[in-house]
C-alpha cells in the first residue's frame, strides 16, 4: 500500500509480499507515459528521414515490444493504484458511517 496504515495481517507472509508488489507497481504507474513517449519517437522516424537516421539504432522490433510492454505495465499499475484508493475510500466511508450512527444513538 502506498501510504495508509497497513494491518497486521498484511505484514506477514504472502500479505507482506503483496504489499511490496503493490508498492512497486504504484511507483511504476507512470511507466505507461514513458512507453507512449518511446512509441511516439519510434513512429516519428517514419515521418522524417532525419529522425529515421537518428533513431535507426533503436528502431527495432524489440524496442517496439518494450514500448508496448511499458504501456501495458503502466496501465496495470494505474489500475492497481485505483483499486487501492477505492479500498481506502471505502474504509473511510465505513468509518464515517459508524461515527454518524454513534452520533444518532447519542442524540
Amino acid at each position: 500500500m502506498t501510504g495508509g496504515a497497513v494491518s497486521k495481517a498484511q505484514t506477514s507472509g504472502l500479505g507482506a509480499l503483496w504489499v511490496a508488489v503493490v508498492k512497486l507497481l504504484a511507483r511504476l504507474r507512470y511507466l505507461g507515459l514513458l512507453g507512449y513517449a518511446l512509441e511516439w519517437l519510434l513512429e516519428a522516424s517514419h515521418a522524417s528521414s532525419r529522425m529515421h537516421k537518428i533513431l535507426h539504432s533503436i528502431n527495432t522490433p524489440k524496442v517496439h515490444l518494450l514500448a508496448i510492454s511499458m504501456v501495458l505495465a503502466g496501465h496495470i499499475a494505474e489500475h492497481l493504484h485505483q483499486e487501492e484508493e477505492n479500498h481506502h475510500q471505502e474504509a473511510h466511508l465505513h468509518e464515517l458511517r459508524m461515527e454518524v450512527q454513534k452520533l444518532r444513538k447519542a442524540a
